[in-house]
């Protein structure tokens, strides 16, 4: 059953159309019993009808590497535009970064984005569960949606999870401390759909 509790942290707004929205909160809804139906009549009904305007893709039917602008993560409140990273350079809290050389949603490998452990940013990307989805918005104004497979604490060093993989991957990444050296957590995700 889905966690009865949605948190929005106040004053964020969430990144999807507003269809999306009620078609998310409808879903929800039709998963807890007794909330099946309502002044709305049968809310799987109403569900579909409302995703289905909701321009969605699976990240398989991508015919190529497809940047993305954004990423959201509701059940965490976090909405991130994302940039294109560089190496050895500060970085905004401010953004969601894309690891130079890693591949984009429709590239058949990994990946790679990274922010500060910052509010704003990935703070509350340590409260990820197994299972979460992680919508990424398309250049081409199309969503895809990741499900959390894997968390992991790693070293500061551990570049592994920069190299490409033989599928389509999402790996977030954030810190763990306040150091250059602290520990980071990874996260993985696998296309939902």
């Amino acid at each position: 059953m889905p966690d009865p509790v949605m948190r929005f942290p106040s004053g964020r707004l969430s990144m999807f159309p507003a269809a999306g929205v009620l078609a998310l909160a409808l879903s929800f809804a039709a998963g807890v019993p007794g909330l099946t139906s309502g002044p709305l009549g049968d809310t799987s009904v109403v569900a579909s009808v409302a995703a289905s305007s909701i321009p969605y893709s699976r990240v398989s039917s991508l015919k190529a590497p497809t940047r993305a602008t954004s990423l959201s993560i509701p059940r965490l409140g976090i909405n991130m535009p994302i940039r294109n990273g560089v190496l050895n350079a500060v970085i905004s809290r401010q953004y969601t970064y894309h690891y130079p050389g890693t591949s984009w949603p429709g590239g058949g490998s990994n990946t790679y984005l990274y922010a500060h452990a910052q509010v704003g940013a990935f703070v509350d990307l340590k409260y990820a569960r197994m299972g979460d989805l992680i919508t990424l918005h398309l250049s081409t104004g199309k969503y895809v949606t990741y499900k959390v497979t894997a968390m992991h604490s790693v070293a500061w060093n551990d570049d592994r999870w920069l190299l490409p993989t033989s599928s389509d991957r999402l790996t977030l990444q954030t810190c763990l401390g306040p150091n250059v050296t602290s520990r980071r957590l990874v996260v993985i995700a696998v296309p939902a759909y």
